[in-house]
């Protein structure tokens, strides 16, 4: 007997038709843009101030494969009401598409299971470009954690996918964006004074010709770089919201004073740790102050990547280990999740191992992800979908599964940190093995 779950989510067996992720993409119809999208995106774009400039793109017309940092998701908005008339094709998470999936398609989005090697995203991207339509990527799979660029989740296929389709190559970089709609802020806007975006074509067709895909990987990374706590100190941005730290523990979930994990928290402006009591306050202009003792970082991007060195030590060290009991949601199409049932999940050097037993017949279950295979993954504060809980996103080609911890101290930020170190690791000492 299927029950209702919370919003989008059911018990009972889950349904036998899946995802079509080989489905051609359908292109944005400009009628219909002209006279509903393109209105409703540039006052979108009006209500966020956004202040768009572009470099070496004059003249430039399609087909080109652009290039973003994604921040939130008004990044879309920004970009899709700047580029007009030129539409395109966007991969999007399959998640996306829960409850909305015709009209998700008619945008131009075509579904992506994310960080899995996927042949099919690159027939999308060649047979979008044929077409005459551009080809949007945003090359972190994720939104950013906390406002700097996740240049981990980058890999080089990236360069490998521009230089195989020898088309112009645009970057969109947008700086502010994390500010407004902070990805661990429960989706309530900040509504800075402005938010800004440089799109720039990084390369032409003949330029493209001449680099290396090593050449090109690089002048990407540059190119979409950003850290939006300093573009807000730097610029003087101010976020005067009373409650504009409230869930910023959710990145920032180590004591810099007592090192201790998991006993951070935040409230209004505040961040504190429950372990020491130690306090430190968000002002106006994305700057942290402490209020006793040492400031150890004046910005939560440099607190978050001392965590990320932090996890990287222990993963190098040989000590990093993850277990717990969690429940697992499964994801087969845009109708929604399925309880799968509860299991036990281990995240260590060998990668994700997930198993348990399914709920609707007491039949096991079981994923395993082998951490070479896995550059980053994805993660969600508070999902909406999940009962407002902290999940980890599995994908394999066939199935998405959100797994939620239960019973136990944990952070999906550090697990995130864990997998990124990890793959890192693994590559260094084969890089290293082929060169004996």
């Amino acid at each position: 007997m299927k029950k209702r779950l919370g919003r989008f989510v059911r018990s009972g067996p889950p349904e036998a038709e899946k995802f079509d992720l080989h489905k051609p993409a359908i292109y944005q119809n400009k009628l219909i843009l002209k006279y509903g999208g393109w209105p409703y995106l540039e006052l979108r774009k009006l209500l966020t101030r956004s202040q768009v400039k572009k470099v070496r793109m004059e003249g430039l017309e399609p087909p080109y494969i652009i290039v973003c940092n994604h921040n939130a998701f008004i990044d879309f908005y920004v970009m899709a009401a700047s580029l007009k008339p030129h539409t395109g094709v966007y991969p999007a998470a399959v998640d996306d598409f829960i409850g909305r999936e015709l009209f998700i398609r008619c945008t131009g989005c075509v579904p992506k299971r994310k960080y899995t090697s996927d042949l099919n995203t690159v027939l999308q991207c060649k047979k979008a470009l044929n077409d005459g339509q551009n080809f949007g990527i945003y090359a972190e799979a994720r939104y950013s954690l906390c406002g700097v660029t996740e240049l981990d989740a980058l890999t080089d296929s990236l360069g490998q996918l521009i230089k195989m389709m020898g088309v112009p190559c645009v970057t969109y970089k947008n700086m502010g964006h994390h500010i407004y709609d902070p990805f661990w802020g429960n989706h309530i806007p900040r509504f800075p004074r402005r938010v800004e975006a440089v799109f720039t074509q990084l390369f032409t067709a003949e330029e493209i010709k001449e680099a290396s895909v090593d050449e090109i990987n690089a002048k990407i990374r540059e190119a979409i770089y950003n850290d939006d706590w300093r573009w807000q100190s730097e610029n003087r941005i101010p976020v005067r919201r009373w409650n504009r730290a409230e869930g910023l523990h959710k990145p920032l979930y180590m004591c810099p004073a007592c090192k201790t994990e998991y006993k951070m928290d935040s409230h209004h402006a505040t961040l504190f740790c429950k372990a020491c009591g130690k306090k430190w306050k968000l002002n106006y202009y994305g700057e942290l102050e402490a209020e006793n003792g040492n400031t150890e970082f004046k910005f939560p991007s440099d607190w978050y990547l001392w965590e990320k060195q932090e996890v990287e030590k222990e993963v190098n060290e040989g000590r990093y280990h993850f277990e717990c009991d969690c429940y697992v949601n499964d994801l087969p199409n845009a109708k929604g999740f399925v309880r799968l049932g509860n299991g036990r999940m281990v995240h260590d050097m060998t990668g994700f191992h997930v198993d348990g037993v399914r709920d609707y017949d007491g039949e096991p279950f079981s994923m395993y992800i082998d951490s070479s295979l896995q550059n980053s993954v994805h993660v969600e504060y508070k999902y909406r979908f999940g009962g407002k809980k902290d999940c980890i996103d599995l994908n394999t080609m066939k199935d998405t599964w959100y797994v939620f911890p239960t019973g136990c101290d944990f952070s999906v930020t550090k697990v995130t940190f864990a997998t990124e170190a990890i793959y890192k690791k693994i590559w260094k000492e084969k890089n290293v093995q082929k060169k004996k």
